[in-house]
């Protein structure tokens, strides 16, 4: 199967295409998380971004990983 991508505004063939820059306004994709049990007494279910943001909000609560500083306050 072709796969097809966008360039100055038309679709060209992906092998065929010149690879995109930042200059070239370049943007990526991240698809959503996969949905996984919280780590509470409740055991909820968080299937989205926005479940898992709403949820450290209402819990006062965050997600540390290597990418993050816990001394900042996230919003």
């Amino acid at each position: 199967m072709t796969t097809y991508v966008l360039r100055a505004g038309k679709l060209v063939e992906k092998a065929k295409a010149s690879p995109r820059t930042e200059k070239a306004g370049a943007f990526s994709y991240m698809p959503d998380i996969e949905p996984f049990r919280a780590p509470s007494r409740r055991g909820e279910i968080l299937s989205s971004r926005k479940h898992v943001r709403d949820f450290e909000r209402a819990y006062e609560c965050r997600q540390v990983g290597n990418d993050m500083d816990p001394t900042k306050p996230r919003y």
